[in-house]
């Protein structure tokens, strides 16, 4: 943990970070769910399907690089107001303003561009906030702290949808700078509730010294070899991503494989992410309490990774809509679980405090990567086989980050 001049109470650190992902959540993941199809929409009704893919392809890659960037620059940042404080607000701000201009661009490379600068700066203030668990809440409780912030991530998405539903006759950029404002408020507010002064050491850290080549790639990606827990901790968080990346295409999904209207989607997109929020709220506020009370982690991480699976599978072979409900339920079940406990299992192997928001940059990356990964193939496996092949080849890798877990270490049983 850090040692700085001021430190949060438990309940009033978990309340910022919910609050500020909670403006984080709903800013980044709406537009993927549904604004974004109905700008291009808007402005090219032909390409619906090429625009969004290249638009989330692009996006992605540049919010990979920037959850790095940005992990570094948060750790270099020592001041007053804090070193996540400070990019929680700035980042967000910048991020915002993007997003308002987004809805009022009248092209698709406009629309691409202003995206991929929202998600530059929004990606800074995500990694400020994902770095204050391990900053500042201590190992025994993180499992909890991670279940509670993980329940109110769909919520964000729901409360999301549910105001778009709400303004279904309002335009399109009114809804994007209402997403916009909501999350600079949900910034503020947490930036007022977490305290954080400047660093004044790392405990158990040793003073620096001039580093070796290896000691300095090593601050850029820990070795693999003195590390091999966080490289794996890496893979499997990358291979549940690449499975829950079919979630980008919710839109697509329902109006391509079930013929729902675009009038209707957005009914049809809210009651599904509503399904998902309930599922995903249980079990990621379950999940990480009982990981915290038997001091495990690996099993539930396991199982969980397990289940998303299925739900995809679920969803790939539905031949209706309340089945394709059923599947959402059954994904989000075990993404929950995961994300809560996994999150707690991250903060315990990152393998350097003083890094730890470029460590969890690291992550993030592994979270972003599929969103760049998947809509480059995605067209061509749509046009193949329909979702049933899309969504059947990404559940394996559900599988996969399953066994991926094996050889990280257990936590301790004290």
């Amino acid at each position: 943990m850090i040692q700085m001049s001021e430190r949060t109470p438990f309940k009033r650190l978990v309340t910022g970070i919910v609050l500020g992902q909670f403006g984080y959540t709903m800013a980044t993941i709406v537009p993927l769910v549904i604004l974004l199809t109905f700008k291009f929409l808007q402005i090219d009704p032909q390409n619906v399907t090429a625009d969004f893919s290249m638009a989330t392809g692009a996006g992605a890659l540049v919010g990979i690089i920037a959850a790095y960037v940005g992990g570094v620059v948060s750790d270099k940042t020592n001041v007053s107001f804090g070193r996540r404080r400070t990019w929680i607000l700035l980042g967000t701000v910048v991020a915002a303003a993007a997003m308002v201009l987004l809805g009022r661009a009248g092209s698709v490379g406009e629309v691409i561009l202003l995206w991929c600068v929202a998600l530059t700066f929004y990606a800074f203030s995500f990694a400020a906030l994902s770095a204050l668990v391990p900053d500042q809440v201590e190992e025994r409780k993180r499992g909890t702290a991670s279940g509670i912030i993980g329940l109110f991530n769909p919520i964000s998405i729901l409360f999301g949808m549910g105001l778009m539903t709400a303004f279904n006759s309002q335009s399109v950029d009114f809804k994007f700078s209402c997403l916009a404002g909501i999350s600079v408020v949900c910034a503020v507010i947490s930036c007022m509730l977490i305290k954080e002064g400047k660093v004044l050491a790392v405990l158990g850290e040793k003073t620096e010294k001039t580093l070796t080549f290896g000691e300095w790639l090593g601050r850029i990606y820990p070795s693999p070899s003195k590390y091999p827990a966080f490289s794996w901790g890496v893979l499997t968080r990358f291979l549940v991503c690449l499975a829950f990346a079919t979630q980008v295409f919710g839109a697509l999904y329902f109006m391509q494989k079930f013929n729902v209207s675009p009038e209707e989607v957005t009914k049809v997109a809210a009651l599904n992410a509503l399904i998902q929020t309930v599922a995903l709220g249980l079990s990621s506020v379950i999940g990480g309490m009982l990981s915290d009370k038997f001091r495990k982690q690996k099993p539930f991480v396991s199982i969980a990774a397990v289940v998303v699976a299925v739900g995809i599978m679920v969803m790939a072979f539905a031949p209706s809509v309340p089945i394709a409900f059923l599947g959402t339920a059954i994904l989000g079940l075990g993404y929950g679980a995961y994300i809560a406990v996994d999150m707690a299992l991250i903060s315990r192997i990152l393998p350097n405090a003083k890094d730890a928001a470029k460590d969890f940059g690291i992550m993030n990356v592994a979270s972003q990567l599929p969103q760049s990964i998947v809509p480059v193939f995605a067209p061509m496996l749509i046009g193949a086989g329909g979702f049933p092949l899309f969504f059947g080849i990404l559940a394996i890798s559900g599988l996969l980050s399953a066994a991926a877990v094996a050889p990280i270490p257990e936590m301790s049983s004290k």
